[in-house]
């Protein structure tokens, strides 16, 4: 992707070929663009139009490569009408699809995931955590790949100002209520990068 190039412009864009759910662009500590994103669109039938249309296309001098994102096994269980894709440079590491809540806020959990809407009360809940005082240059990536050591994620979101900067609290649901679970005890009052984190199951 084009450096330059924000969330909002990757859904613009990806748009012409379907109704767009979710739309990221992967930011660096320095809150600068990776050159690469994720798209996730309505239908497989939107995702493949996509795909013909974008793949090689040319945007900003940048020529795209777009193709299939991998998501968790739960993951396909949960969505099973929603494709993911991704765009990323050539050659290039895509990330996960995990929208920033930043990207999610016109989101409907319930029928885009098959679950509960963070901070519902049924369903869901015991999956849900609450994760306060993250250091502020952390990334949704960074926060998923710290708690994947308790279990399998579904998803993983990093609270986002007006600015694009961490807010310094994010989620992660996790597949299990026994994965969550294990996630408290490993990581509640666990220090990292110089800060005590707080983990609680999201109310």
């Amino acid at each position: 992707l084009p450096y330059r190039v924000r969330w909002q412009d990757l859904k613009d864009l990806f748009r012409k070929a379907g109704t767009v759910l979710r739309a990221d662009v992967s930011l660096g500590p320095d809150n600068r663009s990776r050159g690469y994103g994720t798209v996730l669109l309505a239908t497989a039938e939107d995702a493949g139009r996509a795909m013909d249309m974008f793949n090689g296309y040319s945007w900003q001098t940048r020529v795209l490569e777009v193709r299939p994102d991998r998501l968790p096994p739960d993951f396909d269980n949960l969505n099973p009408n929603s494709a993911p894709f991704s765009t990323v440079p050539s050659p290039g590491i895509f990330a996960s699809p995990q929208p920033s809540l930043l990207g999610v806020n016109e989101v409907d959990y319930t029928s885009l995931f098959g679950i509960d809407r963070p901070g519902s009360s049924s369903g869901s809940v015991g999956r849900n955590l609450f994760v306060g005082n993250l250091p502020f240059h952390c990334q949704w990536q960074d926060l998923k790949d710290l708690f994947r050591q308790a279990g399998t994620i579904v998803r993983a979101d990093v609270a986002l100002g007006q600015d694009g900067r961490s807010r310094g609290f994010g989620t992660v649901v996790f597949a299990t209520e026994y994965d969550a679970e294990r996630a408290v005890k490993m990581f509640n009052g666990y220090e990292y990068n110089g800060r005590v984190l707080k983990v609680h199951h999201d109310k």
